[in-house]
Formats: structure tokens, sequence, C-alpha cells
């Protein structure tokens, strides 16, 4: 498993199963694959093996954010070719996520 600051707002998953053992609230996630090639994979499921995100890659240099503002059952990356996911928490200010 590769996962690094596990404990911070932006955790780090470069490797297939990598898994959150807890329930986060995630702001969004952000696939980075400065050596992606056209039609490398991502996907992420939860707990209870359904998707949260699947993308494809449509070159070097690729980089997607999708948008979550929920919480996620032990979050798992299924399949990544390539690059890092970033996994954003949110932070509540006064009950907003940010």
């Amino acid at each position: 498993m590769a996962i690094t600051q596990a404990g911070k707002n932006i955790i780090k998953m470069t490797a297939a199963n990598d898994a959150l053992t807890e329930n986060i609230d995630i702001l969004f996630l952000h696939w980075y694959s400065k050596g992606a090639s056209a039609g490398d994979d991502l996907l992420v499921i939860d707990a209870d093996g359904d998707t949260v995100w699947q993308e494809v890659a449509d070159g070097s240099n690729f980089s997607r954010i999708f948008p979550i503002k929920n919480r996620i059952n032990k979050l798992k990356v299924s399949t990544i070719d390539t690059g890092t996911l970033y996994v954003v928490r949110a932070v509540y200010h006064g009950g907003v996520a940010w």
C-alpha cells in the first residue's frame, strides 16, 4: 500500500488496493499523473464495492478533479494505472465544508 499523510487533510494514494479504514467527509478527489498515457484508468470504490469515481486519462500531464462533498464509507482505490489520487478531506467552518 502506498497511502501517505493519512492523518492530514490531503491524503495521497498511489497504488491499487490502497484503502482508508474509516468513514471520511471528502470535499473532492484529484487524480494527477504526469506520466499518464491515453487509456490509463482510475476506479475508486467504497466499502460496498459501489463506484465512487471512474476516469480514463486522455494523455500525459493528466489532471482531473471530482467534487464529492459527502461522507464516504472506507474509500478504496480499485484501479490506478499511473499517478496519484489526492483525497481532500472536508474541513468544516461554521457548519460549511471548505
